[in-house]
């Protein structure tokens, strides 16, 4: 009996003690605390001599004391509802770690709003003159990183700019277009041109400028695969100089193809200094395609040896002549081009990234430029880019930027804005800081000062998690829980495809939490994973109405992110700054799940995976159970899943049960126009992406189809619904002969444009796909059995079946419970089921679909 009563006596006790050890060790933070206090009352006291700490940085200091002191049981911070603007981040080393029996929670008190400001507050407003607002700013906002977000109750004010943003049309309005660099001859790139002039009297006309009279060479870059007499163009085209005599071209003879260009020295001319006009006719028949013509005084210079280092996006290397001028014309440049077969190409000149040529008239002349930022969507219009302005030279309509990479080359039609000009304060809700005076200006809708509270954002980050991973030193077992970030600034970038500024960096964390927390007018994303943190959980936040993206992993293959979560958290109006930006961004990261969120309204992508070469490879990733709706809202060539598979391995990344819906996509044209929707994908693996598995995704209304293979092998594609992209369904993309071994089974396509592609390719070959089967196809109102045009690689879509492709697929209505309303679930009478098609979960899609 003594025996047994111990026994049980033991249990209780030790029972007991287990429970006291339980019971977290808790500190308190509250706007009405004191940091000389104890930090152990929720509340003060009532002779107020004893109470909750006043900051968080008092209360990270007091669990390291405690940690010190040896204290064995969890501890948590409990902050009371209120706003606490930091000073600084607040840094935790690995001495601020927990352990798994004993982990460290940082956390709002139940049902408190607490907000975690990196802003300023500003108070004290007075009129100055109209509408005109100033208030003094503190003396370290002078002289830091400027602050560029302003916030007023609960939206941002809009940075003085020019032209003003239209809030009607936010996104296609208040945009001034780059014009090109360079003469109007010259706009144009190489392997472009004029084709089809094989008529006679075609004609091609350019007016040029010579720079001095004198005898010039003619070099002319031109492919040709004629048959009989033709076989040499010499002497069947001329060249006219104003209303001179033509003069016959010579050494034209064919160049093994009509896309093999080559140069050929085929006149000299005459010029006199001087507006002129040149005209190239076809005098016999027998056609030329026209890349460029090159007239030059000096007789040494040779285009073979003096034109080269092609780049694909149009950049070359011209080396000068020792001496005279050289001018160059770009074929599609031509001013007129007449005849009924000539087909010109759109002329797309490289640009500059030093400077920017703007329109006769488009910029004011300011006087003061001091924090004058170009924001510009470069080049193709994939990124935007933010460079301060160095100058601005009115009479060459060049704006100067720092010779730093700040921007893409900047091309004819690329759209742009300035920001940061006093000058520019001229239209309401508008505001500038002025640093050297410590003056912010506001200039307000009506005759009320700015809402209230107003806060310019400072710091571009609010926690970091600092470890030492080299040293086996980790911030770990650390929660952050239920709290509302805001007022984090940004910062300006010469990486502008990868933007990285956070709110939360984590470098060297493992086993950590942030969860129940919102973001909300920050400058950058929530949360930057880097240094080998793994096991870091981000489940069931909100991020909103941020400058740049959700989360972001940043590494190389020995230093990436690994076996973290993403998961359960609503991420809408990203990019509000930065647009080559994610929700989740997986610039380089493996072994991660990104599951059941919710997020819409991105500028670009909505989930990226990125293998960038050999050194920084993405793999083994699971994206799965996402809601996301309209993505790429403002670039183009992207999907709202997009992977990049540079390293051309087998990624073995696995993409599933996702719906996508309105993938869109923008670009500004060379004429100044923006055109929405453009050259977007549902799911596009780019660039060698292989090994991915793509399986039972719901894609619609996209514009060049549900998925987009670039190149890349082994991508299985299995038991996914596409519907309705305007352009085709399909796109292939290959490069070279790596694209093979890829698998399309049991998907069903669906489409309304009778005019839009099932299936669209690059090339013609079979090995593309090992397997293409059992799918089921619906063009709505036709019969695709019938389309006598070419919707696929091989013309029709018999063409298609004879070659063993689709032999046992089939044409018709799946039978979706309610499209129209997005319901592509399907009903019990699909035909799709007899090809072995498997139900799509789409209950458990988005946040609202996440269990822990």
């Amino acid at each position: 009996m003594f025996i047994l009563f111990w026994g049980g006596l033991s249990m209780l006790m030790l029972v007991a003690l287990v429970s006291v050890q339980a019971e977290p060790l808790r500190f308190y933070v509250s706007p009405q605390g004191n940091d000389s206090w104890s930090g152990k009352l929720a509340r003060p006291n009532a002779r107020r001599t004893d109470g909750p700490f006043a900051t968080l940085h008092r209360a990270q200091r007091a669990v390291r004391e405690a940690k010190t002191q040896g204290a064995p049981q969890p501890i948590e911070v409990i902050v009371s509802a209120g706003t606490y603007y930091l000073n600084e981040p607040l840094v935790f080393t690995p001495d601020d770690s927990g352990s798994s029996d004993a982990p460290i929670t940082y956390r709002a008190a139940r049902g408190a709003k607490v907000v975690l400001s990196g802003g300023v507050p500003l108070s004290g407003w007075r009129r100055i003159g109209g509408n005109l607002w100033s208030v003094r700013v503190p003396e370290p906002l002078r002289s830091e990183e400027p602050p560029r977000l302003l916030r007023l109750g609960n939206r941002w004010a809009v940075r003085a700019r020019h032209p003003n943003l239209d809030p009607q049309n936010p996104l296609t309005g208040g945009w001034l277009f780059a014009d090109f660099h360079g003469e109007r001859w010259e706009r144009g790139v190489f392997g472009q041109g004029v084709g089809n002039i094989h008529n006679v009297g075609d004609t091609l006309v350019w007016r040029i400028r010579v720079p001095e009279s004198g005898r010039y060479r003619l070099w002319l870059r031109y492919a040709a695969d004629n048959v009989g007499d033709a076989s040499d163009m010499s002497g069947r085209c001329a060249v006219q100089v104003d209303d001179g005599i033509p003069i016959p071209l010579r050494n034209l003879a064919n160049t093994g193809g009509w896309g093999q260009y080559c140069w050929s020295l085929v006149a000299e001319l005459e010029l006199q200094a001087g507006e002129r006009t040149l005209r190239w006719k076809n005098l016999q028949g027998g056609g030329l395609n026209l890349d460029a013509l090159v007239l030059v005084q000096d007789t040494e210079w040779n285009p073979e040896q003096a034109i080269g280092d092609f780049q694909w996006w149009g950049a070359f290397r011209l080396d000068k002549p020792k001496q005279g001028h050289l001018i160059l014309i770009q074929a599609e440049a031509c001013d007129e081009a007449i005849g009924r077969e000539v087909t010109v190409a759109v002329p797309q000149p490289p640009g500059s990234r030093e400077y920017l040529v703007f329109r006769e008239g488009d910029i004011p002349r300011w006087s003061d430029l001091s924090g004058a930022e170009l924001h510009i969507f470069p080049a193709w219009g994939w990124v935007n880019a933010i460079a301060p302005i160095v100058r601005i030279d009115y009479d060459t309509r060049r704006v100067l930027l720092p010779p730093d990479g700040y921007t893409d080359d900047i091309r004819l039609g690329n759209r742009y804005f300035i920001s940061g000009v006093r000058e520019a304060l001229d239209a309401p809700d508008e505001w500038y800081l002025d640093r050297e005076r410590g003056e912010l200006l506001y200039l307000s809708e009506g005759d009320n000062p700015p809402a209230e509270p107003a806060v310019l954002a400072r710091l571009d980050r609010l926690i970091v998690l600092q470890g030492e991973p080299e040293r086996n030193r980790w911030v770990e077992h650390l929660r952050l829980e239920g709290f509302t970030f805001m007022d984090t600034n940004y910062t300006l970038t010469t990486n502008y495809y990868m933007p990285a500024d956070a709110v939360i960096w984590m470098s060297g964390a493992r086993n950590c939490v942030v969860t129940g927390c919102t973001f909300r007018w920050t400058g950058g994303y929530a949360l930057r994973l880097e240094e080998r943190s793994e096991r870091i959980q981000f489940v069931k936040n909100r991020v909103e109405d941020v400058a740049q993206g959700g989360v972001i992993l940043i590494g190389d293959n020995a230093s990436q992110p690994r076996r973290n979560l993403i998961a359960g958290n609503l991420m809408q109006r990203l990019g509000l700054v930065y647009k080559h930006v994610a929700g989740v961004y997986v610039i380089t990261g493996s072994d991660n799940r990104i599951a059941h969120n919710t997020i819409w309204d991105t500028p670009r992508y909505a989930v990226s995976l990125k293998s960038l070469d050999d050194t920084r490879s993405s793999h083994r990733n699971v994206v799965e159970f996402n809601d996301l709706r309209r993505t790429n809202l403002e670039t183009n060539d992207t999907g709202a899943i997009e992977t990049l598979g540079r390293d051309q391995k087998d990624s073995g990344n696995i993409i599933r049960y996702n719906l996508i819906l309105d993938s869109v996509g923008m670009i500004s044209t060379p004429d100044g126009k923006i055109v929405t929707p453009y050259f977007t994908w549902g799911i596009y693996l780019d660039d060698y992406s292989s090994g991915t598995t793509v399986f039972g995704n719901i894609v619609a209304r996209t514009v060049n189809g549900g998925v987009c293979v670039h190149g890349g092998r082994n991508n299985l594609f299995q038991n996914n619904i596409f519907v309705d992209a305007s352009v085709e369904q399909i796109r292939l993309q290959p490069r070279d002969d790596f694209m093979q071994g890829n698998r399309f089974l049991r998907n069903i396509v669906v489409y309304s444009n009778p005019e839009a592609l099932l299936i669209f390719s690059w090339d013609d070959r079979l090995d593309r796909f090992a397997e293409w089967d059992y799918n089921l196809y619906w063009l709505r109102g036709a019969d695709l059995r019938t389309v006598a045009r070419r919707i696929t690689p091989l013309g029709t879509l018999e063409d298609w079946r004879k070659a063993g492709f689709d032999a046992r697929s089939l044409i018709a209505d799946p039978l979706f419970v309610a499209s129209e309303r997005d319901d592509y679930r399907l009903r019990p009478g699909s035909p799709a089921w007899q090809l072995g098609f498997e139900a799509i979960p789409v209950e458990r899609i988005g946040h609202r679909g996440w269990r822990e």
